[in-house]
């Protein structure tokens, strides 16, 4: 087991007894989705250098402000491919574990994304 993948959880009883807990968290995930997912933001990544260009070349600040809203979509949607993966694979493994710390985290990462 992997240094990363071990999860030491201390904490304490309502009897006041202090102990650790150690969870293994394997973090994987189907490589063919993650592929897919840096396909799209390397689309993501030409689109925008693309609209960059536009600015530079003093494109119509209508058509940049349509563009960057694709681009935003785009990114959108590969965190959306990704918040799935993480959930189908990641976070039920910490749900069946009870890993709390695992599930905070994420929980805190949905909110950073949905802002």
């Amino acid at each position: 087991m992997s240094e990363e993948s071990l999860n030491i959880t201390p904490h304490n009883h309502s009897d006041g007894e202090f102990h650790t807990h150690e969870h293994s968290h394997s973090h994987t995930h189907s490589p063919a989705e993650m592929r897919k997912i840096v396909n799209r933001l390397s689309r993501s990544i030409g689109h925008l250098e693309a609209v960059k260009r536009m600015i530079e070349n003093g494109q119509d600040c209508s058509d940049v402000l349509i563009q960057l809203a694709a681009v935003k979509a785009e990114i959108n949607n590969a965190g959306k491919a990704l918040l799935k993966e993480h959930l189908e694979h990641c976070i039920v493994e910490a749900v069946e574990e009870q890993d709390k710390e695992s599930i905070e985290k994420v929980n805190k990462a949905i909110d950073q994304f949905i802002r």
